[in-house]
């Protein structure tokens, strides 16, 4: 019989960003390393999502429970309906598990844990779901995964839980050093001149946006950048009132291309004079990799987590308007790097760490102890 893999599903759709693209690239890759895998995806609305293969199925619930908040669903619905399928494994990528009516293993990738280091920034629902449910969850895994070797660390140190595996993300082929002529056609197609900087993220108050537009103004006016743009990449998100009107005042200075698909973005990446990410907190910043495997000039703040993704090329500074303010005069004087060997950050390697922790009923995929035996 193949195993039956169950995936919580709502992070997943069109244009999935963040936590979302992580889980639907590593269900592609374990499309393919688990060639005799059946998939079930779970949620509570429809997604607008082609099956990856005919080994997935969407499971829709059609009960009174999908009006629910998506997350308290998940910890009452999704458990009853991976139980009809009878499921093997249960996979969710998003922090919290089915907490009622899950008799299958579980195994859950924990991203962050902004709501003990930046609990202010968070919309206020999924700050009183991460409080109620997720010392539960971690108590509830049979296996752990993070992803990144700095939120492993701040697990342990905070909760007192290992993980199984650290399941990094990963990058596609797209994200690579451009040519000159692509990167001329992605400028002229969403109307960005050079010279300019580059920022990528969600509008919400933990990426640290205020502070870099209000950083890059003062700079403009003082003539350190007079005659650069800052591009900004995102959408909206949430308690982003300031940021959206900062952009509005400053539409001189400031751009906003709201979303950008992959291809277009890996040339805005090696267009940039640099790529300023001045957040507060990250489980990992996949936009710094990105940016980095495009031989793009990185300015993060520093963080363990970030210095894994920016390596040891990147600047790495204090997210204030002074630590913003210096890496961007430091980056103005460097050139840009050779870029990265996307194979060596695949999802499809992920994804077989991943695959070794969803088929093991005792996990050893790392060298750190497997949950559930918490620290003492």
């Amino acid at each position: 019989m193949p195993v039956r893999i169950g995936v919580d599903g709502r992070r997943l759709g069109s244009r999935p960003k963040g936590i979302g693209r992580y889980i639907w690239e590593l269900c592609n890759g374990l499309d393919e390393v688990l060639p005799n895998a059946e998939f079930f995806v779970y949620t509570p609305k429809p997604l607008n999502l082609s099956p990856i293969s005919h080994r997935w199925t969407l499971r829709v619930d059609e009960s009174p429970l999908r009006r629910l908040p998506s997350n308290l669903w998940l910890v009452v619905g999704a458990g009853r309906l991976a139980q009809r399928d009878n499921i093997d494994c249960f996979w969710s990528g998003s922090g919290l598990l089915p907490l009622v009516g899950m008799r299958a293993r579980t195994v859950l990738t924990i991203h962050d844990v902004v709501h003990k280091v930046a609990p202010e920034t968070m919309d206020s629902r999924a700050l009183w779901a991460a409080r109620l449910f997720f010392r539960s969850s971690l108590a509830h895994a049979n296996s752990l995964v993070s992803n990144s070797e700095g939120t492993a660390k701040r697990l342990k140190d905070l909760f007192g839980y290992r993980v199984a595996a650290v399941v990094r993300p990963g990058l596609s082929g797209l994200f690579k050093p451009k040519s000159e002529i692509e990167v001329q056609q992605v400028l002229t197609r969403y109307g960005v001149n050079r010279p300019y900087l580059l920022a990528v993220a969600t509008w919400e108050p933990r990426k640290g946006l205020e502070r870099l537009i209000k950083t890059f103004v003062t700079m403009q006016t003082a003539g350190l950048v007079r005659d650069y743009k800052l591009v900004l990449v995102g959408e909206r998100g949430w308690k982003d009132t300031t940021i959206s009107d900062l952009v509005r005042r400053n539409a001189g200075s400031v751009l906003s291309l709201g979303f950008v698909e992959d291809s277009a973005l890996a040339g805005l990446y090696r267009g940039a004079e640099a790529f300023v990410f001045p957040s507060r907190y990250e489980g990992f910043g996949m936009p710094v990799l990105e940016a980095r495997a495009c031989g793009a000039i990185v300015i993060a703040s520093d963080l363990p987590e970030l210095r894994e993704a920016g390596g040891e090329s990147g600047i790495y500074i204090e997210p204030t308007e002074e630590g913003i303010r210096t890496g961007i005069l430091t980056a103005l004087r460097k050139t840009p790097t050779e870029g990265l060997d996307w194979r060596d950050w695949s999802w499809s390697k992920s994804a077989t760490i991943l695959a070794q922790v969803l088929l093991r009923p005792v996990c050893n995929a790392s060298n750190l102890a497997c949950h559930p035996n918490p620290l003492v």
